[in-house]
């Protein structure tokens, strides 16, 4: 096995907390009291496109607190709709429990990986108690005997195993082994350090597995770079520690994507995905919806509003974002310096000013969305416009965009895209297939599926 590193103290101290907590119960009380999975973490990450693991952990020892108030809770519905999978920490060195991962559970309906260091069969089945799909089997800290344990008590109870490499000689053993899942560690167990070329080094050893990615996994840009290498990743630090995790993982598998036009609550569900849905009050507009049915449409489970207006009288926008909890307001008429300002004085959002990019900027909001002079109509303007923009960072991109051309005006390198039309049935009324087609496209394309399409 592995030199442990940083790593050997935490592992000891599991291993003591197992003699302390389990003695020597038999295993059989424990498979007693637990039944089978329903779902499967490898069926989840086999799915067409780059699929994601989000985790949830409070700290690391690494990288010390990341969210130490963190609620799984609230964090496992951040995930809902973005995540295929979800991890929860359950380790006290990460402040993390079992509790911890029944809380997850009831909130978060896909499958869960406990994220311990197995060092005892007895732990599997108590992850499966908790409500876990799947364990975690690190090589660098089970001998081969060892990890066919775990392997086999998982089988029981039909849970997955995600066996956790490092380097070729754990790759190898983890083949040699027929382990069907395996991830790939960035992070050096001794210095806790995260290098993405390890991915890059040993993902073409496990050619006919499912590979997942873990560790230093920050950026878009880090999945583009190791899409082509993997079928799905794993990331916990960049979500757990932005102060809007569902957000960030949004941003991370997607993009971020305003979906406009939303009237109906299955319009919301369709849209778990995007970063912001967006409601028109827009009276001519066959997409606009009134106040009342605003208001129906908010509640706790409802994602971050962005309120639509185009030269609505300043009271009657003040009065919408007093009853229904916008995110961003977007003014997409001739409002003006004062108007926004006076619109700022009364609102604690994010304000979005709409303009051609050829025009000169429009002051005094926190983004620009760059569309077509009136917006609304389907069509996309010249993206050759927006070279050298130097707003174009934080703005947003519109215009009859759907998932033909979204990974490619993904790749402007705007804040994010504005999606509409593209995306109904006919006016004001949205087309789910076509929203799913959208995400879809925006996923990065699998090691998997690269291969097939080789072949």
């Amino acid at each position: 096995m592995t030199d442990l590193g940083l790593l050997g103290p935490i592992v000891a101290a599991k291993r003591t907390e197992l003699g302390e907590r389990l003695g020597d119960m038999p295993i059989e009380e424990l498979r007693a009291k637990a039944r089978p999975t329903t779902r499967s973490l490898k069926a989840a990450l086999d799915r067409p496109g780059g699929r994601f693991i989000f985790e949830y952990k409070r700290a690391s020892p690494s990288e010390g607190p990341l969210n130490a108030s963190a609620d799984p809770v609230a964090i496992a519905r951040a995930y809902s709709g973005v995540a295929d999978a979800m991890s929860v920490l359950v380790d006290p060195h990460f402040q993390g429990s079992y509790a911890d991962l029944r809380a997850a559970r009831a909130a978060f309906d896909g499958p869960i990986l406990a994220k311990d260091f197995v060092v005892d069969p007895r732990q599997v089945v108590e992850a499966r108690l908790a409500g876990a799909d799947a364990v975690l089997a690190i090589l660098a800290v089970l001998d081969d005997r060892a990890v066919s344990e775990v392997m086999t008590e998982a089988a029981r109870f039909r849970m997955d195993v995600l066996v956790e490499v490092h380097d070729e000689t754990e790759i190898r053993r983890a083949i040699a082994l027929g382990a069907p899942l395996i991830g790939i560690n960035n992070r050096n167990l001794k210095s806790f350090r995260t290098d993405l070329s390890v991915t890059e080094r040993l993902s073409p050893l496990a050619q006919g597995r499912t590979l997942v990615a873990e560790s230093g996994i920050a950026t878009r840009a880090d999945i583009d770079r190791l899409s082509p290498l993997v079928d799905a990743f794993l990331v916990g630090s960049t979500p757990m520690r932005d102060p809007d995790p569902r957000l960030a993982a949004r941003a991370l598998a997607f993009g971020r994507v305003k979906l406009c036009g939303l009237r109906t609550a299955d319009d919301l569900i369709a849209a778990a995905p995007a970063a912001y849905a967006g409601l028109l009050f827009v009276p001519e507009s066959p997409r606009s919806v009134t106040l009342a049915q605003a208001e129906a449409l908010s509640g706790p489970k409802a994602p971050p509003f962005v309120g639509v207006f185009r030269d609505a009288p300043l009271e009657t926008v003040v009065d919408a974002a007093s009853r229904v909890p916008f995110a961003a307001i977007q003014l997409h008429g001739a409002e003006g310096i004062a108007y926004v300002a006076a619109l700022r004085k009364a609102f604690a959002g994010e304000i979005w000013l709409a303009q051609h990019p050829a025009d000169p900027p429009r002051a005094g909001g926190d983004r620009l969305l760059f569309d077509n002079r009136g917006g609304g109509t389907g069509e996309p303007f010249d993206w050759s416009a927006l070279a050298g923009h130097p707003g174009l960072g934080r703005a947003m991109i519109a215009g009859g965009i759907g998932a033909h051309n979204a990974r490619a005006a993904r790749a402007l390198g705007a804040f994010g895209i504005d999606v509409g039309s593209a995306t109904d049935a006919a006016p004001g009324i949205k087309d789910h297939s076509k929203i799913a087609a959208l995400f879809d496209a925006l996923r990065t394309v699998s090691r998997k599926e690269r291969l097939r399409i080789c072949a």
